[in-house]
């Protein structure tokens, strides 16, 4: 019985979801590379043509809240993690995952079933 808690505590940081201190590299506020009209506003997060972000180990995105859980670091490729994304918006929940890359000069590209989304980092 030892052994099986013990294991349990073990595995149980595995499963938790990622705190906004396991993101550091990732957390701030965004605007899409190929819109540049777009907010860069902190205060209009997640609104129709407002910024996005990462934050509180969640994304942040058009109308819809992430959390992002299970993380996985990518062998080989560093500032990559793969996430699990559990999200609500617009009414629906679902899920998908995804893999945040951090580039240079900050931006950060959102990878995801055939596609890839470059996001650049708004001014502080």
């Amino acid at each position: 019985m030892k052994h099986l808690i013990c294991a349990a505590l073990a595995l149980a940081p595995l499963t938790l979801p990622v705190s906004a201190a396991k993101l550091p590299a990732f957390d701030g506020v965004y605007r899409p590379a190929e819109y540049p009209g777009w907010s860069c506003s902190a205060d209009q997060v997640g609104m129709d043509g407002g910024a996005l972000a990462i934050r509180d180990g969640a994304l942040w995105g058009v109308e819809s809240r992430c959390d992002l859980t299970d993380p996985v670091e990518v062998r080989d490729m560093p500032g990559a993690r793969l996430f699990t994304a559990q999200c609500a918006g617009e009414g629906e929940t679902y899920s998908y995952r995804v893999m945040l890359m951090q580039g240079p000069d900050g931006v950060l590209y959102v990878i995801q079933s055939g596609w890839v989304s470059t996001w650049v980092p708004c001014p502080r």
